[in-house]
């Protein structure tokens, strides 16, 4: 008798998009979605107003029976995370502080509502249906506006002291180096990061540095984006862009330095790199894993798996919707 499906939210509140899903819990399956650019740039408001907009967006998409409403919302956001309150309490990238955004959204659906940071839940679509299935410990790193990284530890997510832990993105590589967003200096975010790589574009650009990017990232800018997509960047790439490969393949060297340290310290089974510049870019995946190997000690270099995610764009939404269920009791078949 097939399992009785159950339903829930998940949505990921990202620094360049926010996307909404509804997912069927019992599969990892998404029913429907909605996506829209965050547009941090206007305000805490805006960005809760929009996540609310999108959650019914998709609601409505999914259509679904009468019968089989939705249990619970999850959120991954892009900061930190007061877990126990449903608290956005930092996050750069958002433009966001103190957002209570488990109360917000628990108001405006009806619903219980729990909030992690983004990378976290990513980790946990990614352990439950994704790329993490049969490891008990890995680490989850996403690259985009940011870079964030999820830790599963004897097959739970380890959060740490203060909620912090897996920050791999504020791992110091230069001392005194770049300002990151986070107001620190030398961290591998402010290297390695698609904003990072937009920067360095851009300034090259503007210093005279020629690249088939100038017209489409001048655009961008002046149309509010702080980055430039990974399609573009692809794209420049395979079309033998010289400024665009040299700038990714440095940021590729600094992530696989990032990298090597994880593996030196945590010691994982696997490292999971997701994210849409992982996904679109192969320069950037391929001498970033074999920056890693040759950065690490032999023995992790050896036998450390370094993978891409497998559920893409939506690990984050995924996961969102179990860190929710979890919160209602729902029990996951993990491995």
């Amino acid at each position: 008798m097939p399992k009785q499906k159950t339903y829930a939210v998940g949505i990921d509140l990202g620094g360049t998009k926010i996307l909404a899903a509804v997912v069927d819990i019992t599969t990892g399956e998404i029913i429907a979605s909605a996506r829209k650019r965050t547009r941090a740039e206007k305000g805490q408001d805006f960005v809760a107003n929009r996540t609310i907009e999108l959650t019914q967006a998709a609601l409505s998409a999914a259509n679904l029976p009468q019968d089989a409403p939705i249990v619970t919302i999850g959120v991954g956001a892009a900061g930190q995370i007061d877990r126990k309150a449903g608290v956005v309490v930092d996050a750069p990238n958002l433009g966001v502080k103190n957002m209570q955004l488990a109360d917000i959204l628990g108001k405006q659906f009806s619903k219980p509502v729990r909030v992690g940071n983004d990378v976290e839940v990513a980790a946990l679509g990614e352990y439950i249906y994704g790329s993490g299935q049969g490891f008990k410990n890995f680490v989850c790193l996403f690259v985009g506006t940011g870079i964030g990284s999820g830790i599963v530890q004897n097959g739970r997510m380890y959060t740490g002291l203060t909620g912090t832990a897996g920050e791999v993105g504020h791992i110091v590589i230069q001392a005194g180096g770049r300002i990151c967003g986070c107001g620190g200096r030398g961290c591998l975010e402010a290297y390695a990061s698609r904003t990072a790589i937009t920067k360095a574009i851009m300034a090259e650009i503007h210093h005279g540095r020629s690249s088939i990017l100038a017209n489409d990232a001048a655009l961008q800018l002046k149309e509010g984006e702080t980055i430039i997509r990974s399609g573009l960047l692809a794209n420049a790439i395979a079309q033998g862009d010289s400024l665009v490969i040299e700038i990714v393949t440095e940021a590729a060297d600094y992530l696989g330095y990032g990298l090597g340290s994880v593996m030196n310290f945590y010691n994982p089974e696997a490292i999971i790199l997701g994210g849409g510049v992982i996904e679109a870019i192969d320069l950037l995946f391929e001498r970033a894993v074999n920056r890693a190997r040759n950065t690490a000690l032999s023995a992790p270099a050896l036998q450390t798996k370094i993978i891409k995610a497998r559920l893409g764009d939506f690990s984050g939404v995924v996961g969102a919707a179990c860190l929710g269920s979890e919160a209602v009791g729902f029990q996951f078949p993990l491995s």
